[in-house]
């Protein structure tokens, strides 16, 4: 329990610096009005409050939960090539539809229907890929982790055999505007603040002791708020993110009655966008994860993307992204200095109402 009471103080100690860091940047670049001054400060310190209540909470489960052993995986490689290239920061992001996956509380602000698919060729000839279709509130995908065929082999090294493994990784995501609560709408805020629900199972497939399948709940938050800093005429779009995962989960039960538990983790994130030509997000994790990417889109059809991210080790990334009319096409390419280059493309559509 000492380690669960460690991260609480360190996850406090930081949201504090954060909420005052954006604070004092509020109050030296006069941000806005003071009715803006007055939603932001309410937005972050109601995230504040929320994160401090429910990481009281984590504290023990954290300190009784299991570490990830790679099965579960097939969700810690996210969706889509976008979020990939920019580091896998797009918690406060969360404008496409990799919202559903990322952070749902973002999809009230999409607009009409999108489909999304992505593909990589992992180390080893694993293969990875993903579809997802999402709307304004809702959103469905499913991520599959293919190993194909593995050999298998006795104590002096000879193949005796083989075997599959597979997983599969479900999504259903809600998301709405505090705005559209009826008991919440009067609230100054609610047309800025989402809330969400991400739901998702796994299910592993191979011989029957190792095939297993459990569940988990996710509770995500956003708030979103607009500014002009340098100008009235150049507008800022600011988030604050929050994900609070697997805080409500069915342990992963195998057919040798081994068990693994969903370990409880908190992902904070916060993006700045200038008028929709660069963006900058940033994302930190209880496990001691850091995220962070940028994008710039000197053509209304082209962006340019970069990354880096911290989990254990250090990473880079880089990626671009081609818009026509409805269809756009995006590429990732991941460094990664145990396991080699790792490159992702995706495919999406969005439909909206003339």
């Amino acid at each position: 329990m000492a380690n669960g009471h460690t991260c609480l103080r360190a996850s406090l100690s930081l949201c504090g610096d954060v909420v005052k860091a954006l604070g004092d940047l509020i109050r030296h670049f006069g941000v806005g009005s003071a009715s803006f001054e007055r939603f932001a400060r309410a937005a972050m310190a109601c995230l504040g409050a929320v994160t401090a209540g429910v990481l009281l909470l984590l504290a023990a489960l954290t300190a009784q939960a299991a570490e990830y052993s790679g099965v579960a995986s097939v969700f810690e490689l996210g969706m889509g090539a976008r979020p990939l290239a920019l580091g896998g920061a797009f918690t406060a992001l969360a404008d496409d539809s990799n919202a559903l996956y990322f952070n749902p509380a973002g999809m009230p602000w999409l607009e009409g229907l999108s489909m999304l698919s992505s593909y990589e060729q992992r180390i080893g000839g694993a293969s990875y890929g993903n579809l997802a279709i999402c709307l304004p509130h809702v959103g469905l995908g499913i991520s599959y982790l293919d190993f194909g065929t593995i050999p298998e082999v006795d104590e002096d090294g000879t193949i005796t055999g083989s075997l599959t493994y597979s997983s599969i990784g479900l999504v259903g995501s809600l998301g709405a505007k505090v705005a559209n609560l009826p008991l919440l709408a009067e609230l100054e805020v609610a047309d800025q603040l989402g809330l969400g629900l991400r739901v998702k199972a796994f299910i592993a497939r191979t011989v029957e002791p190792a095939s297993g399948s459990g569940f988990a709940i996710d509770f995500p938050f956003l708030f979103r708020g607009e500014a002009s800093v340098f100008s009235a005429d150049v507008p800022i779009t600011y988030g604050v993110g929050l994900l609070l995962e697997n805080l409500v989960s069915w342990p992963i039960r195998y057919g040798s009655g081994h068990s693994e538990d969903w370990p409880s983790r908190v992902v904070v994130g916060f993006s700045v966008s200038v008028e929709d030509q660069i963006a900058v997000a940033v994302d930190l994790t209880t496990d001691k994860a850091l995220r962070l990417g940028a994008e710039w889109a000197p053509l209304p059809a082209l962006a340019l993307r970069g990354g880096v991210r911290y989990e254990e080790l250090w990473m880079w990334s880089l990626g671009v992204g081609v818009v026509v009319k409805a269809f756009s096409i995006d590429l990732a390419y991941v460094n990664h200095r145990e396991l080699g280059p790792q490159l992702r493309g995706s495919f999406s559509m969005n439909w909206q109402r003339r």
